[in-house]
């Protein structure tokens, strides 16, 4: 996108509060100054920040609260304008300007949506202001949340196709065991594959395992990496190891990128949207896509579940009920019912029009 390398930096609550109630100003201020050093060296910088609720209860003398969704969201709406205040008056002490983006799941899953804010970023960052981004919390529902600024973060570095990614946290990394109650568990540097007992570690699924909100950031971890984008979890105590980190040698645990940049369009199939319904397909259908890099065809379809347009994203399941591929579907679920089964050259004799020879094609499907 830029000729500059681009950071990610996120900052937790926890790293913005130094543990306690309150915004520490002081803290914050020395984020700031790595900030500016960092383009000092050349980089270009996105944050990730939360903190908004923190503020907000801050601003309102620390009330007593219900925790309802609605309260969160008034904490959310007085103290997202009292953070970038905050961070606005840091920033001009290095005669910085700032900018915000406020973003929900809905901004992200939608292609269009997705390229609007790439391109508010995009703009952010070639008139040299620091963009900074959160959820919309004040707005975002249970069924719009991106869910948490770990894995916004991930979508940040893909909207901005960002170098490296740091998630700056109230532990050193990823750990083999929880040190807050392990004091055997040792810090894992480096993981160049995510595999199950890396997310076991991180407090998954099924185990009781956990390492204080790990989870979240091998989850933001997976999206980057596939992305082709590095990771690296690190504490953000000193800030000043953000001049480390992005040369490679900061205290952290660091995820390796093996496949590569892949194509925007593909990383946000794979990664930011979310599917709106399901083709099921046989196993010939599972070799060709798999194997051959073919595109779907009707033949191949055996079932079609919930209702979608045309242009809906869809996931792609075997017979075994894996979801092996995600893409962008040419026809209806109405339609697919209809020509299901089917070769090609008979769709337009069935609906009396045609959209083309094949259900999903290759360049709008990602394999998973």
């Amino acid at each position: 996108m830029l000729d500059q390398k681009t950071i990610v930096i996120k900052l937790g609550t926890s790293t913005l509060t130094c543990g306690s109630d309150k915004l520490n100003r002081a803290h914050m201020l020395e984020i700031v100054r790595a900030v500016f050093l960092l383009r000092q060296k050349g980089y270009q910088v996105v944050l990730v920040s939360s903190g908004a609720i923190a503020a907000g209860r801050e601003f309102l003398g620390e009330p007593n609260l219900p925790a309802l969704m609605s309260v969160k969201q008034m904490l959310a709406a007085v103290g997202q304008g009292k953070l970038i205040e905050i961070y606005e008056s840091l920033f001009s002490i290095y005669d910085l300007k700032i900018g915000q983006i406020l973003l929900t799941r809905a901004d992200v899953e939608n292609r269009e949506r997705f390229l609007n804010a790439r391109d508010a970023l995009t703009a952010l960052l070639e008139h040299d202001i620091v963009p900074i981004i959160n959820e919309n919390d004040a707005v975002s529902t249970q069924e719009i949340r991106v869910g948490d600024n770990d894995y916004m973060a991930a979508l940040a570095g893909i909207l901005c196709e960002a170098d490296l990614i740091v998630l700056l946290t109230d532990q050193k990394g990823l750990y083999t065991d929880n040190p807050r109650t392990n004091p055997q568990a040792t810090l894992i540097s480096e993981v160049s594959e995510i595999t199950d007992e890396i997310e076991k570690i991180a407090g998954g699924a099924g185990t009781s395992l956990g390492t204080g909100g790990m989870s979240t950031k091998i989850k933001a971890a997976k999206a980057a990496t596939q992305a082709g984008i590095e990771l690296v979890i690190a504490s953000g105590d000193n800030p000043e190891i953000l001049l480390d980190l992005v040369e490679g040698h900061g205290e952290g645990t660091y995820f390796r990128a093996k496949n590569g940049v892949r194509y925007a369009k593909k990383t946000w199939l794979s990664v930011a949207a979310r599917s709106q319904g399901t083709i099921v397909v046989d196993e010939g259908a599972v070799e060709a896509l798999v194997k051959k890099g073919s595109s779907l065809l009707p033949k191949g379809i055996v079932g079609v579940r919930n209702d979608f347009l045309r242009g809906a994203i869809v996931a792609i399941e075997d017979p075994n009920g894996v979801v092996i591929a995600q893409g962008l579907s040419r026809y209806s679920s109405e339609e697919l019912n209809l020509i299901l089964g089917h070769r090609s050259n008979e769709i337009e004799d069935i609906l009396g029009f045609s959209h083309g020879p094949v259900a999903v094609h290759r360049d709008d499907l990602v394999l998973l």
